[in-house]
């Protein structure tokens, strides 16, 4: 379970008036109507959001206790699936670039994780981060402070921010004091489906604007995609991976297990996303029962890029993804899974149990896993979409979802 980092508790909770045990009346009263604010904005109408939000005081103190948190827990699972790859950097510069970046979330999660991990070591990163919103760099630098200062081996760690239009023509900034041409992270959270709006080919512009990154990103670098686990926004992620993979010269490190088209795209009411679990700041949980919310779980929807080639498993292995929870009906447990032939459900009948495939009872979203001996029974000419497990079958976790 992803439980966030002392440093980063202390520094958020400062910020956002905990007190501790709880928030202080004052600010649980202010930050639950922020909270309620910008719920309405992100899912009533996501399209061109951006981060002005954060210009307004209620509204950014909100955001820091509320959404911060959970944002920064997204990029830091992720960068526990990048972790051998990032460790071969160790002891070299490490250039990331935060894209949309408003308070820097993608940036703090980095060092965080930097420093908790030493791999790549702090002292060795080299953070930009981008944003339109000249309030939102300006808390982002103030974020940065707040976390460096109790941090030895970071207190002289550079912050570089650029203000610009993310929808314009603009350079991708060089790391000041260098002369490096690329970065080895771009992490782009929840910026995509807020960009181009009012553009009738949004879509292409999208594409466009990722490819620039993906030129600016190094041959050993990560190109980092998070979008809300909400259809709309997960399924133009999908879209949007299709195209790249079509385009351009990149595969996908992960969640895929294949470069081919997604096949969540083959009926209209499928989307893929991740749901993992987390331990709530105690703030959070306070914040979750004032407004009548739950975010007792991590949720998103990704995909991670890279140039070199390299995967999260390898390629052509016999093994699925798992792209559902474990649903429990009478008499059987079933799942659906992905892989490079499309998405298929597969279950399990409790009479069926086997010490051989008893693991398929372990199976759950975003795990990586292995089965053998399925049966597809033919019904009027056409075979049942729905595989089974025999007593003689096997189930086996190849590689867990990280938390």
């Amino acid at each position: 379970m992803y439980e966030l980092s002392s440093r980063i508790s202390k520094v958020l909770a400062t910020l956002t008036q905990f007190d501790g045990p709880e928030l202080r009346p004052e600010a649980l009263r202010d930050i639950s109507r922020g909270v309620i604010r910008l719920s309405e904005m992100f899912t009533r109408g996501r399209s061109g959001i951006g981060t002005g939000y954060l210009e307004d005081a209620q509204l950014r103190q909100a955001y820091l206790a509320y959404y911060v948190p959970v944002n920064l827990a997204k990029v830091q699972i992720l960068l526990a699936e990048l972790q051998p790859l990032l460790a071969e950097h160790k002891g070299k510069e490490f250039r990331v670039l935060d894209v949309g970046g408003g308070p820097g979330t993608g940036a703090l999660a980095l060092v965080d994780w930097a420093c908790s991990t030493s791999a790549p070591p702090p002292g060795t990163l080299r953070m930009t981060v981008m944003d339109r919103s000249g309030a939102a760099l300006r808390g982002c630098t103030e974020l940065w402070q707040s976390y460096i200062a109790d941090v030895p081996e970071c207190r002289n760690l550079p912050l570089q921010t650029v203000e610009c239009n993310l929808e314009g023509t603009f350079p991708i900034p060089l790391q000041a004091g260098t002369q490096a041409p690329g970065y080895h992270l771009i992490v782009v959270q929840n910026v995509l489906s807020e960009l181009y709006s009012e553009s009738l080919d949004a879509a292409e512009k999208r594409v466009a604007l990722v490819a620039k990154l993906l030129s600016a990103l190094e041959e050993d670098g990560s190109l980092m995609l998070i979008e809300p686990a909400l259809r709309a926004t997960s399924r133009g992620l999908h879209e949007l991976r299709n195209q790249l993979l079509g385009h351009y010269e990149c595969s996908v490190y992960s969640p895929c297990l294949h470069d081919e088209n997604c096949p969540a795209l083959v009926r209209q009411d499928d989307w893929c996303h991740e749901e993992r679990n987390w331990e709530r700041p105690a703030w959070v949980a306070q914040l979750d029962e004032a407004v009548g919310f739950i975010k007792d779980t991590v949720k998103f929807s990704y995909v991670v890029f890279r140039k070199d080639g390299k995967t999260l498993v390898p390629r052509n292995a016999p093994s699925h993804r798992v792209v559902s929870e474990l649903r429990v009906m009478k008499g059987e447990k079933r799942v659906w899974l992905c892989d490079s032939v499309g998405r298929s459900e597969v279950g399990r009948q409790d009479k069926d149990r086997s010490q051989s495939n008893a693991a398929f009872e372990q199976f759950h979203r975003g795990a990586i896993v292995k089965i053998g001996d399925i049966v597809r029974k033919e019904r009027k000419g056409k075979i049942s979409t729905l595989g089974r497990i025999l007593p003689t079958g096997t189930a086996e976790i190849i590689r867990p979802a990280q938390n």
